[in-house]
């Protein structure tokens, strides 16, 4: 009996010890979740102006799908979609009353669980809000001058143009607003004008000091300046029934940090004129050639503030090197290159300005620059881009203006892939079948 138990002892401790060995010399690996993904799009900081953004990140071997994460905060908490099987998601972006920065990163999984610390890959992109285009179409906008006189633009030309901007009003050190001293036009008058011939009239406010910036830069300096600027801008347009203000600051720049303070300005006077739907604000802007602190003061975060931006595409002159065109259509595409595709400003907010005068090139400004009904008096041929003329102390000099073939090109190329064009300004354009504004409606069909 006892030796039966003693070999039933020994068979059991053989058996155990053959089912308990293991293989030492191939361990299985044990299951991990994948690792994690980076963004590759939209880059990090970009700004969106489209009703969707395609999501793309990098591909991590074992994942099997993904999760992402969006919010508002740079650590998002909630999952905007799950399960992803690719690498890339379409989000359709809701509508957001001012712009929203959104912060997103995924974490992929697989059957072993999910990747961990994926929240250090965040980015982010900034959502700008996209204003419906402006009510009356294709923009036809042109400036007039305080100093000009209203009776020698025949009512056609004011027809011709869809948005009318009376220039300027001058803005003090301390926000207030003062009308230009004895002007040929007064505000009212060309508002009256402008209405009858079914054109929305707009008050352009310019820097009263008379160097472009001074004033305005001690305003929007302090949130008093600002406030009393756009309570005088409000009583203006209420007063006087306008549409719309024109701010024409020449120029904030990010060296002196203007640019902070332009932007401030742009965002409250915003506000106000949008908050009962009924005004428009509009904006002159650089042309957006060269780089610097000029061009960089217009920064993204203003585009949703303003209804449309006049881009100056003009003025590129030089008074040592002959034969250089201020205005050509190269400089048109060039600064709607730039402010579109670069920048991504809305071609629905973007409006190319025109040069209604000429400009020489490798001599001096001074006493040499005409309007172009000027030009053509003196011969020049509203078909061409140069003449030679006579204007003071210079004779036969050569000067440069877009005649009507160039407007006409430019017209079509703002209507291809932007929003209009305007104006610098309408009293020097010809008054009969030479005019450039009457060239660029008929380009377009825009009927007048």
């Amino acid at each position: 009996m006892i030796f039966r138990n003693v070999l039933v002892f020994f068979i059991c401790l053989l058996l155990f010890n053959a089912c308990s060995k293991k293989d030492t010399t191939n361990p299985p690996t044990p299951p991990v979740p994948p690792g994690c993904a980076s963004n590759t799009s939209p880059a990090n900081g970009a700004f969106l102006t489209a009703a969707s953004v395609m999501l793309t990140w990098t591909a991590v071997n074992g994942a099997t799908g993904y999760d992402i994460y969006l919010g508002a905060t740079p650590s998002p908490t909630s999952i905007l979609a799950s399960n992803i099987p690719g690498n890339s998601y379409n989000y359709i972006l809701p509508v957001f009353a001012s712009s929203q920065l959104l912060y997103w990163y995924v974490q992929p999984k697989n059957n072993n669980g999910s990747a961990s610390g994926c929240a250090s890959t965040v980015t982010g992109f900034t959502v700008t809000v996209i204003q419906a285009p402006f009510p009356f179409g294709y923009y036809v906008v042109g400036y007039f001058p305080s100093y000009r006189n209203l009776a020698d633009v025949p009512d056609v030309k004011f027809r011709m143009t869809n948005a009318v901007i009376y220039a300027f009003y001058g803005v003090n050190s301390s926000g207030g607003l003062s009308a230009p001293a004895s002007p040929a036009a007064t505000l009212a008058a060309v508002a009256t004008k402008a209405r009858t011939n079914n054109a929305k009239i707009f008050v352009g406010i310019n820097d009263g000091s008379g160097d472009g910036k001074t004033n305005f830069k001690s305003m929007a300096a302090t949130a008093s300046g600002r406030n009393n600027f756009t309570r005088e801008v409000m009583n203006l347009v209420r007063q006087q029934n306008l549409d719309g203000v024109d701010v024409d600051w020449e120029f904030p720049t990010t060296t002196d940090g203007t640019d902070a303070t332009f932007t401030l300005l742009m965002k409250e006077l915003s506000d106000s004129l949008h908050r009962d739907g009924r005004y428009y604000l509009s904006a002159a802007i650089t042309a957006g050639k060269y780089a610097g602190g000029i061009r960089d003061a217009i920064r993204n975060e203003i585009f949703p503030c303003v209804d449309f931006f006049n881009v100056m595409a003009y003025d590129d002159f030089n008074t040592t090197v002959p034969y250089r065109h201020h205005s050509d259509y190269t400089l048109a595409q060039t600064c709607l290159n730039y402010w579109l595709t670069t920048r991504g400003m809305p071609p629905a907010k973007c409006v190319l300005g025109l040069p209604a005068y000429g400009r020489p090139s490798g001599i001096t400004q001074t006493g040499t620059v005409l309007t172009y009904k000027t030009i053509l008096s003196q011969g020049g041929n509203p078909l061409y881009d140069s003449a030679v003329v006579t204007a003071g102390g210079f004779t036969n000099y050569t000067i440069y203006y877009n005649g009507q073939y160039t407007v006409k090109r430019k017209a079509k190329l703002a209507k291809d892939i932007a929003a209009g064009v305007m104006m610098w300004e309408k009293w020097q354009d010809a008054a009969d079948n030479n005019s450039l504004l009457k060239a660029a409606c008929d380009t377009v069909g825009r009927a007048y």
